[in-house]
């Protein structure tokens, strides 16, 4: 066995793989493993590449048979975790990334993953240790905005944006630095500040729908409504199916006496999400300013038992009003 060429088809493998040339660095890692198959260096980086194809069961092959090989490869661990993740396999991917952060504490690809982990199952406690971990390793801004936004979730404002002021030393032109500034701002009730954080992170993603519509919630609460209106409207055109963006322009066109309008868009929303209790209480209340007793109150049954809440109560409270 001739290691020094298993060096150069891995080393020419793993150049072409960052050169995005998959086909010819899997020639390469292959051929490697045609040498020696007791390389778990060449099964983790083809089961890397696999996994960039989203071929998760070469992957999940690959990965296992470089850990056989390697028992304390953290890097083969770690990836495997990463790929249970995209397969939404939760309990595999906590483990093996957990294990990863065992062999090696500074494993920080393996904290961010089970950072990400924690966020998609709402657990800001291990989320915003999990990404406090990952930073001091790995020292960069997106982990800073990761804590923020998990700190944010959690109302720790205060601290939010003292980790964001640490984010803006590394790039103060980023909008996602800004658009959590305007929601921290906003919570405070600070909407002048919100306002312009809002408007600075559309300078720099003007197709950022979320953005906009918290910009148009500011405006709201400023009584500047007609801004808001344009900013909902601007989001609508971009996406279409934002459910929360069309509500909140039909309340507003219904107080504003544009009933037609408002029904039109309420009925939108039930057409995408036929249990969306903002859509069915308004549509309910706008069917009874116009005398449809009996069809208001069959909304507003629906509303009761779409989901416990706000509009819940509002509309028992409306239904025991009625004859």
């Amino acid at each position: 066995m001739d290691t020094t060429v298993i060096q150069t088809l891995l080393k020419e493998g793993a150049e072409l793989h960052l050169a995005g040339n998959l086909a010819d660095a899997e020639r390469c890692y292959r051929q490697a493993l045609e040498l020696d198959d007791s390389s778990a260096v060449a099964h983790n980086n083809l089961a890397f590449l696999l996994m960039q194809r989203r071929e998760f069961e070469g992957a999940e092959q690959a990965y296992q048979r470089a850990i056989a090989l390697s028992p304390a490869y953290a890097t083969a661990y770690t990836n495997l975790g990463q790929a249970y993740l995209l397969m939404q396999r939760w309990e595999e991917a906590y483990e093996y990334l957990t294990r990863a952060t065992e062999l090696d504490n500074n494993a920080w690809h393996a904290y961010e993953s089970l950072a990400k982990l924690a966020m998609l199952h709402n657990e800001n406690d291990r989320a915003v240790s999990y990404w406090t971990i990952a930073n001091r390793i790995q020292p960069n801004q997106e982990n800073l905005l990761n804590l923020a936004h998990c700190l944010v979730q959690q109302r720790r404002l205060d601290e939010a944006r003292d980790v964001l002021t640490l984010a803006a030393d590394y790039d103060d032109e980023h909008a996602r630095l800004h658009a959590l500034f305007g929601i921290i701002t906003f919570a405070q009730y600070d909407f002048g500040s919100a306002r312009k954080h809002f408007k600075r992170a559309l300078g720099l993603e003007p197709e950022n729908a979320e953005v906009r519509h918290n910009l148009a919630m500011t405006y709201l609460k400023t009584g500047q409504s007609e801004e808001a209106v344009m900013e909902l409207r601007r989001i609508l055109l971009l996406a279409p199916g934002h459910i929360e963006a069309r509500n909140n322009l039909a309340v507003i066109e219904l107080a504003a006496g544009e009933p037609d309008s408002a029904l039109e868009h309420f009925n939108l929303t039930l057409e995408q999400d036929p249990g969306n209790s903002k859509a069915l209480y308004y549509k309910g209340l706008l069917l009874l300013q116009q005398g449809k007793t009996e069809a208001a109150r069959e909304l507003l049954k629906k509303t009761v038992v779409a989901a416990p809440g706000e509009y819940q109560a509002q509309a028992e409270s409306l239904l025991s009003t009625l004859p």
